[in-house]
């Protein structure tokens, strides 16, 4: 059996995050025994203890009529803090609702529906990341699938990079799906962030995805022309 383990070190606060792909239960068991405390988590599934999470923004009143954010206000998951598992350092995490790909054996299938978040607008976003700044090195906007809100995240990275924060996105599309839409919203956010770690999570290919990936099909691409000016 192959098996992968990777050790984050988090000196300043006195943590250890361990990755672990197809390790057998009782190594990981016995490795829980030398390091204290477990606590599973996964890319996108934080622990929900250790005060890693915040709850929900309060949704904003909306017209009944009215089942879309508009570009200063997003459909919202969740947001948390501390991260060491949704891209490089230690990461805000910005987790959108609403997945029109839905991938088989999902980590967080609740996120699949809109209707599981609520509208919260992309400024309350904004200044609790940026509150919150010292102690990070930079922001992870996941899903749900942020690329199914262009406008909305195409807003919020530009509100971003004006503070000049380190923004990666994960995205169930691969990123020539995403050029071939010609959207001026969706090209924004690809020159404007840092990574894209693009492509579906599929379940067979799970183990020894490696670093920051859910499945080895998926690329961690440096967008290495990513523009901080704002629009």
């Amino acid at each position: 059996m192959n098996k992968e383990l990777v050790f984050v070190m988090e000196p300043d606060v006195g943590r250890v995050t361990v990755e672990i792909s197809r390790a057998p239960a009782r190594a990981v068991d016995e490795l829980a025994s030398d390091l204290g405390t477990r606590v599973n988590i996964n890319c996108a599934k934080p622990a929900e203890t250790l005060g890693r999470t915040l709850p929900i923004f309060p949704a904003q009143v909306k017209s009944p009529k009215q089942n879309e954010a508009d570009d200063s206000s997003l459909w919202l998951y969740r947001l948390y803090h501390h991260s060491t598992v949704d891209g490089p350092g230690r990461r805000s995490v910005v987790q959108v609702s609403g997945c029109s790909i839905r991938c088989h054996g999902c980590f967080v299938p609740q996120t699949h529906e809109r209707e599981n978040g609520s509208v919260v607008s992309i400024a309350s976003i904004v200044n609790e990341i940026v509150a919150n700044r010292t102690t990070h090195d930079g922001v992870t906007i996941l899903g749900g699938e942020p690329f199914d809100q262009p406008g909305p995240v195409a807003e919020l990275v530009s509100r971003l990079k004006d503070h000049k924060l380190d923004i990666t996105i994960y995205s169930g599309y691969k990123l020539e799906t995403l050029i071939a839409r010609m959207d001026s919203r969706t090209d924004y956010i690809l020159t404007h962030i840092d990574i894209l770690i693009d492509g579906p999570f599929l379940y067979k290919d799970a183990s020894r995805a490696g670093e920051y990936r859910g499945s080895r099909n998926q690329r961690v691409i440096g967008l290495t022309g990513a523009n901080d000016n704002p629009r």
